[in-house]
This record gives C-alpha cells, structure tokens and sequence, in this order.
C-alpha cells in the first residue's frame, strides 16, 4: 500500500512537472507564432502572460530580452526597450542574457538627454567648483525644442546666464534657435568610432565608446569620447559623454597627456528619460 501511494506521489510530481514545462514551452511557440505572423502587440502580451505566469521558469531572462527587442526593432519605441534590457541587467547580471541586454542597451543609449526638468552643474575640474560652476536646465519643451538656461558662477557670484536650445532628429542632436533652425551639430548619428563632422572650423571624432570616467558626480562606465579640434591647431581637446547622462567631462591635449578642464558635479535626470 505504501509503495502504491509512493509511485502516485511521483507519478503526481511527474505531471505536474511535465505540465509546466510544457505549459512555458507551449506559450513561447505562440508568442514566436506572433511574432512570426507580425503581431507584435500580440506577442508582447503573451510574453508578458509567461513572466506572470510562470515567474521562476529559466527562461525568464530570455523572455524579457525578447520583448525590449520588439520595442527596439518592431515598434521602434527605444525608451520602452531600454526598460526591459534594464531588467534583465539588473535581475539577472550572471546569465548571457544580461549581456546581450548591456549590448542592445548600448546600441540606443542616449548620450544627450533632453527632458524638462534635467538639471546638470559642471565644475571646474581643479577646485571642484570652488571657483566655478555652470549650472545647466531644461525648462521648458514645445515641438521637439528644448529650451536650456546656462548659467555660470565665479567663487560663487553670478557671472551671466544665457539660452540655447536643441532638439534631437533620426540624424542627430543639434543646437537651434527658439524657432528650430539649426544652428550647429552635437552629435551625428549613428555614434560609431571613427565618426567625423565639422561645426565651422571644429572637427568631431568619435575616439571610443568604452571609456571608463570617474569625476566628482561619481563613476561611470561605457562612455563616448569625442576628440575636439581646431583645423589647422597642434591641440585639441576631449568630451566625455556617458549613456543616459550627457557631457560628464572636458579636458584638454597636446597629445602626450591630458588635463581635466570641467567635469560634471551634480545632476538629475527625469526617471523617465532612462
């Protein structure tokens, strides 16, 4: 009697074993039918139905990419995106998963966020802002165009303040004037190492995209580095941009070694943006 009830208890654990992973395997071919078929809303709601569902399966991780993948390339919405390669990066930083996810995250990271409300103060890289800061804010956005006060203090006293704006395109980040019309380029896209543009008698290049900076704000790791140059000039100088933080830090070259000018001290980005 007891071996009876003994083969039932496994036969149990058997089919009910047999019955999640089918379950999870049955719900993935549909949502791959989905998406197969175009229905990329469809799929995310089955996706989304197997992470509630079944929230301790293995292939959690792997689900959660897919879906930051069909906001990426399918809907083309990359703040959605970023949320669910954030996750994965967060809940799940040992699996390949996750670097698959820093790598999709990277390839539409933003580099200059415009959001109203964003807040950044530079400071001057040899007192730490002792002698000057730059305090940067958005406030106010209308068609796309960012309206930005700059303001700049010496020991503390005010020095002057002034506008500029931008607005960002499927080509890049530029600054313009109150109505739009550009100005000048602050980025072209894509952000490629190697990548060139001219501002005037000023050439840009992408040196990097990996630069690991620390400055006063704290430590930050994937960052642009753009080489800023003079035509025709034996000196040049760096900007540091991070991902989803904008311009970190500035410093200045002669080729055999570089000094900090400016660097980021404070700064707040909307929740949202990121």
């Amino acid at each position: 009697m007891k071996s009876k009830i003994l083969i039932n208890i496994s036969i149990f654990s058997f089919l009910i074993f047999f019955s999640i992973g089918c379950g999870v395997n049955y719900q993935f071919k549909n949502a791959e039918k989905l998406l197969e078929n175009g229905r990329f809303v469809d799929a995310i709601s089955k996706y989304q139905f197997i992470i509630e569902k079944y929230p301790d399966n293995s292939r959690l991780p792997e689900v959660i990419f897919i879906i930051g993948r069909i906001y990426q390339q399918n809907i083309e919405d990359n703040s959605e995106a970023k949320q669910y390669y954030k996750r994965v990066m967060n809940d799940f930083p040992d699996t390949e998963w996750a670097k698959d996810a820093k790598k999709a995250w990277l390839e539409i990271a933003d580099y200059f966020p415009l959001a109203k409300s964003l807040k950044l103060i530079e400071a001057d890289s040899d007192t730490s802002g002792k002698y000057m800061t730059a305090k940067n804010e958005i406030i106010s956005s209308k068609d796309g165009i960012y309206e930005m006060d700059r303001t700049l203090y010496t020991r503390g006293r005010f020095v002057e303040g002034f506008t500029k704006y931008f607005k960002k395109t499927k080509d890049g980040v530029y600054e313009t004037d109150k109505k739009g019309n550009l100005i000048s380029s602050v980025f072209l896209y894509p952000l490629e190492v190697n990548k060139e543009w001219t501002v005037g008698n000023i050439r840009y290049t992408i040196i990097s995209k990996n630069e690991n900076v620390e400055i006063i704000a704290g430590k930050f790791t994937d960052c642009l580095k753009i080489k800023k140059q003079f035509m025709k000039t034996p000196s040049w100088s760096y900007e540091y941009y991070a991902p989803e933080v904008g311009k970190i830090l500035t410093t200045q070259s002669s080729g055999y070694s570089e000094k900090r000018v400016t660097e980021l001290k404070e700064y707040n980005i909307p929740a949202e943006n990121n």
